[in-house]
């Protein structure tokens, strides 16, 4: 992970914009259980199989975990892995982290703090065992001890549907997190390359019903997982500019941490 590298470029770039793309492009859904649906839409870039892959998720069905290897005897896994040892039915990175594996902003799961530094990044999404929200911390309050769990990011789009990020020349494979104006939680993963202003105005495109959206890794480790309904979906990142300038990558990278989904029982 370059994490200081990539860091430093995401941050000079989260300024405000307006999105691009006015022909929204086509958007699939098939339900792969009640509450949990899986959306595909081709997207704009360049190399690659310019796929959108989205999770859709009630929280009236499901449930969210923050997994964490931070500060336990456990080894770095996939998603899949994550996924497949916690009985989840989705998994996706749990935001950027530092060397050591701990996430770069605040973290809290089952009521533990996992990582107790709070930055200036503008996103917090907050579950517990009866929602889940996505914050905008620009007018949101958050108080760590109303929540279970939570984990911060950067914010991608405004609780006002701004497209926060400035457009920038470096591109790479993207996961993220959004919410919908139903109270529907998203997972997102484009494999192939795209600036974060464009793929900020991409999902803005398409009839999502947005609400907010926040950032969640970029380049080879961007993963996610998908297993339900007799379908199993597992999608990669590649591209990153200065970092892996191809397409080349088909191995999911062992992560510290990943938001992963099991169904209410």
């Amino acid at each position: 992970m370059v994490y200081i590298t990539r860091r430093a470029m995401l941050a000079a770039s989260a300024l405000v914009a307006t999105p691009a793309f006015a022909d929204p492009p086509s958007l699939t859904w098939r339900t792969l259980a009640p509450g949990l649906d899986h959306g595909q839409a081709r997207i704009a870039s360049r190399i690659g199989d310019r796929q959108l892959h989205i999770a859709r998720i009630d929280p009236a069905h499901f449930r969210f975990h923050l997994l964490t290897a931070a500060g336990t005897h456990s080894a770095r896994k996939t998603a899949r892995q994550w996924a497949q040892q916690n009985q989840c039915v989705a998994a996706i990175n749990a935001a950027m982290f530092r060397p050591n594996g701990l996430p770069v902003g605040f973290a809290k799961a089952d009521g533990h703090i996992i990582q107790p530094q709070r930055n200036s990044d503008r996103s917090m999404f907050v579950f517990d065992a009866e929602s889940a929200r996505l914050l905008d911390l620009s007018g949101d309050t958050f108080a760590e001890s109303e929540h279970d769990n939570a984990l911060q990011g950067i914010r991608m789009i405004s609780s006002e549907g701004r497209n926060v990020w400035s457009q920038q020349p470096r591109s790479w494979s993207i996961a993220a997190l959004a919410s919908t104006s139903d109270g529907r939680i998203l997972f997102l993963h484009a494999r192939s390359p795209l600036s974060v202003h464009d793929f900020i105005a991409a999902i803005q495109s398409l009839p999502l019903n947005l609400a907010s959206a926040m950032y969640l890794e970029g380049g080879p480790e961007a993963t996610l997982y998908l297993n339900a309904g007799g379908a199993e979906i597992e999608r990669v990142g590649s591209y990153e500019t200065g970092f892996n300038e191809n397409d080349d990558n088909v191995a999911a990278w062992p992560l510290p941490n990943v938001i992963g989904v099991v169904p209410r029982s």
